[in-house]
This record gives C-alpha cells, sequence and structure tokens, in this order.
C-alpha cells in the first residue's frame, strides 16, 4: 500500500436507522483492522445527512411510530436487529421518543466545523448510542447538547448553533442531492 494512501469514506446515515448505527460499527472496526495491518492507512470519514422521514414531528412514541411503519414485520425486524447489534456490541432498545431527525443532523455538521472529523464521529457514536441504546430522543436539544459535551464540544457555543437558523438550508440542500442519488 502506497505510503501516501488517504482514503474518504462517505457514510449516508439518518440518525435513526438501526442499520446505519450497525454499519457504523462495522466500518470503526474495518478501519481499525486496515490501520492494524497497514500502518500508514489513513482514512477520513464523511458523514452525509438523510431523512428517512422529514415529515416526523417531535416527541412520538417509537414503538407505536415503528408498529404504524412495519406492522406484522416488527417483531422479526426487532429479532434480527438485536442480533445484528449484538455482535457489534449494540443492546438496541425500541422504546422512547422519536422526533424529526434534521438538529441532528445539525448538530454533526457543528461538530465538523467546530472540531475535526475525530469530533464528528464522536457526535455521531454519542446520537446513535443515546437513541438506540438509552432510548433519549435525539430530537430534544437537552439530549443533543448533551451528546456535544460527550463530543468535547461546548455547550452553550451548540446551544447557540441549535437554536439559530445557521446551516439549515445548507444542510437541506445537501439532503436533497442525497435524495437525487437514489
Amino acid at each position: 500500500m502506497s505510503a501516501n494512501c488517504k482514503l474518504t469514506i462517505s457514510v449516508v446515515l439518518d440518525t435513526v436507522c438501526p442499520w446505519c448505527y450497525v454499519g457504523a460499527r462495522r466500518l470503526s472496526k474495518a478501519l481499525v483492522l486496515a490501520k492494524q495491518k497497514w500502518p500508514e492507512f489513513e482514512a477520513n470519514v464523511e458523514y452525509v445527512p438523510f431523512q428517512l422521514d422529514k415529515s416526523m414531528g417531535k416527541g412520538l412514541n417509537k414503538a407505536a411510530v415503528y408498529e404504524k411503519k412495519f406492522g406484522s414485520r416488527m417483531a422479526e425486524m426487532s429479532e434480527r436487529l438485536a442480533e445484528a447489534g449484538k455482535e457489534e456490541g449494540i443492546a438496541f432498545k425500541f422504546g422512547g421518543k422519536m422526533s424529526n431527525t434534521l438538529d441532528s443532523h445539525r448538530l454533526i455538521d457543528y461538530a465538523k466545523l467546530s472540531g475535526s472529523s475525530d469530533t464528528e464521529d464522536k457526535v455521531v457514536k454519542s446520537l446513535f448510542r443515546r437513541y438506540f441504546e438509552q432510548e433519549e430522543d435525539i430530537g430534544d436539544h437537552d439530549v443533543l447538547l448533551g451528546a456535544a459535551e460527550d463530543a468535547g464540544l461546548d455547550r452553550q457555543q451548540a446551544k447557540a448553533y441549535l437554536e439559530s437558523n445557521d446551516g439549515v438550508e445548507a444542510l437541506q440542500e445537501r439532503m436533497r442531492q442525497v435524495k437525487k442519488l437514489g
């Protein structure tokens, strides 16, 4: 492998997508293995925003939303996710509340602007853990600010960003572009 090899990996995700969480864990493991095999290996993971349901409201009962969306398939899907999660060290829980994910994507963007790709990665991991394992509502600004702190970001600065409209138009445009790609 070339000593100057730097790979950029674009990961399209929504912060309420359980398979995105599984995939992110698997990618992290693969990157560690690659670094062990090729010490000069470098990779930058960039997160690309996508919303599974941009019309979703706030504070909805997660189990009820899943039941409505997946119906009789929910039990089988939960079982498959639990098995996949267990393999990756994820303890999926399906209770709690769920909300529109726009602000969670804004926080990820803020992390990238304010820190580094490592800071961005820490925010993504915290959001996934909080939503899927701790049953927290990642549409709630207090939860988002907790994720910001988990990544080493200043709570008050992150709060000011989330309370503003900074970055909203650019984020929505990126999501439109991703949707066009299929």
